[in-house]
This record gives C-alpha cells, sequence and structure tokens, in this order.
C-alpha cells in the first residue's frame, strides 16, 4: 500500500507541464495503399486513425515479441505519422521498406518534434484534439501529445520529470522499457492500453497474442515498483527475488521509481535485486482492469 500511496501523491501534485520527447522520432508513411501496408502490421486497427483520433499500437515479430511500441496519428487522408524510439527508427524504416514492396507507399522520416503534456490533477477523458494536442491514446491521466509546437499554456519541464510521472504510472515506453524482440506484448499491458484490436484481422504475430487473450496466461505484468536506493542504469534489466525464488525482473530505473515485470503473486512484497542492496516493491496501478486489481 506504501507504494500506492506514494504514486498517488505523485500523481496528484498541481502540475501543468509539458516536456519535449527527445526519445522518440517520425515517421511518415503515405499513399492510397498506407492503409493496408500498415493495417498488416501493427496490432490495432489502423481504420480507426482519424486527424482527431490516434491510436497507440505494437509491431510484433513472427514470435510475438515486440519489436515497437508506436502511438500512430494521421494528419490527412491516406497519410499517416508513425512515433518510433530513436534508436530503433532505422531498423522500423528498413522494416516497412521491406514489407511496402506490393503498397507502393511513400515512407520518409519526418522532422517534427513531439511534446508531452501532463497535469494528473486534471486527467483528461476523451480522445480528440485540444489546442492541437491529441489525448494520449494508451491512459488519459498520461495527458496529451503534440506534434510540432508544445502547449501554449503550460510551463517546460526536463524530459526525465516526464518518465517518472509514466513509470509512475506503469506505463512502459521505447528501448530504455521495453527489450526489443524480447518481450511479449501482455507483459507490457498492451491490452490494458488500447493498443490491440481482437477482430481487426491478420498481423505479424496476431496467432501467439491472440491465443494468449483468450486462455488467459499472462501470469506476469509491468507494474511501477517502489525503490529503497539508487540502481545504476547499467545494472540494468536486473532479477529481483523473493528469497530464493524468481519473482521478476526491473527494466528500467527513473529516480526513486522504476517499471518491473513481477509475477503476480508477489506483489506488494519487498523483493530483493539481485547484485544489490536495494529493495523493490511492486504494485498494481489503480488504472488496471477492475478484474485485475
Amino acid at each position: 500500500m506504501a507504494l500506492r500511496q506514494q504514486l498517488c501523491h505523485l500523481c496528484s501534485r498541481s502540475l501543468s507541464s509539458y516536456a519535449k520527447i527527445s526519445q522518440r522520432k517520425v515517421v511518415r508513411v503515405a499513399g492510397s495503399k498506407s492503409t493496408q501496408l500498415l493495417q498488416g502490421l501493427f496490432t490495432n486497427d489502423v481504420n480507426r486513425v482519424t486527424e482527431e483520433f490516434s491510436i497507440f499500437t505494437h509491431l510484433l515479430n513472427v514470435k510475438g515479441r515486440v519489436l515497437y511500441d508506436n502511438i500512430v496519428y494521421s494528419m490527412d487522408k491516406d497519410s499517416f505519422l508513425i512515433e518510433v524510439d530513436k534508436d530503433l527508427l532505422g531498423s522500423l524504416l528498413k522494416l516497412l521498406k521491406m514489407y511496402n514492396i506490393r503498397s507502393k507507399a511513400s515512407i520518409s522520416l519526418e522532422d517534427i518534434d513531439i511534446f508531452a503534456s501532463f497535469n494528473p490533477e486534471t486527467p483528461v477523458n476523451d480522445n480528440g484534439t485540444t489546442d492541437g494536442g491529441f489525448v494520449d491514446p494508451r491512459l488519459s491521466l498520461l495527458g496529451r501529445r503534440y506534434l510540432g509546437n508544445p502547449p501554449n499554456d503550460s510551463v517546460e519541464v526536463p524530459e526525465d520529470e516526464y518518465n517518472r510521472f509514466r513509470a509512475g504510472l506503469g506505463v512502459s515506453e521505447g528501448t530504455r522499457d521495453i527489450a526489443h524482440g524480447k518481450d511479449f506484448p501482455f507483459e507490457h499491458n498492451l491490452d490494458f492500453l488500447n493498443g490491440v484490436s481482437f477482430s481487426k484481422g491478420c498481423y505479424i504475430g496476431q496467432e501467439l497474442t491472440a491465443r494468449t487473450h483468450h486462455v488467459g496466461e499472462t501470469r506476469k505484468r509491468v507494474v511501477p515498483v517502489r525503490l529503497s536506493g539508487s540502481v545504476p542504469q547499467d545494472q540494468l534489466p536486473a532479477k529481483l527475488n523473493a528469497g530464493k525464488r524468481a519473482a521478476g525482473k526491473l527494466l528500467s530505473v527513473y529516480g526513486d521509481i522504476g517499471l518491473a515485470v513481477i509475477r503476480f503473486q508477489y506483489l506488494d512484497m519487498e523483493l530483493e535485486i539481485v547484485g544489490s542492496d536495494v529493495i523493490a516493491v511492486g504494485s498494481k496501478p489503480a488504472w488496471w482492469p477492475q478484474d485485475h486489481r
């Protein structure tokens, strides 16, 4: 319970802030066949994207593991803007071009800055544009995403402050949190974060993802953790133990808050970070679906 109280305090501070998300870049995919191309790659339904509605999605490999986490926008018909971690920009462009042989879509890197505006005291409850911003399609508590220009009514803060806030909500993003080609999407709460459609049709990695959903085999997920001390980034990821039992893995650290994938039976317990004297305690976020809290 102590972690939940700390995170509630973190999320209830009076904030009207924005941060430039320098770790994210933008790829444009355009043309009459662009929807067809992306629909066969992404876990979510690209047909839902409009000039007022963005989507969150993963792009998986054939084994159903996460390659990219993306937010997809549209500024005009048959033209999509895709957020991607800058460390994976080159590989995403290569993959898109490989699958673009038949679709003949235009694929290009766009010089567009991304900003995140967040005010936990006034969470957003829709997914539309306001002052040019898109409500974050993953979770309304995350605030809004802005492309090109920051919001007019907020104060800029360091990117690390936004990342700590995001980690406090238990939302992973990019290569710092997600192991490229190794992690499963539901471990990173793709289904809880509105990132998958179970009715859209085929996409890469669909078979394992659909089977996991229908049989309910996800026994561990990413959650926020409270840390008793500092953990150097070069020691991550780090194993988490409950006594002699393996409990999970610490993925990333943002000050005294981290993100870890933990087996459900070890939540709200003090866990040893292997190779460190720091203790981690993970807890389910309050925004999770009622039947998973």
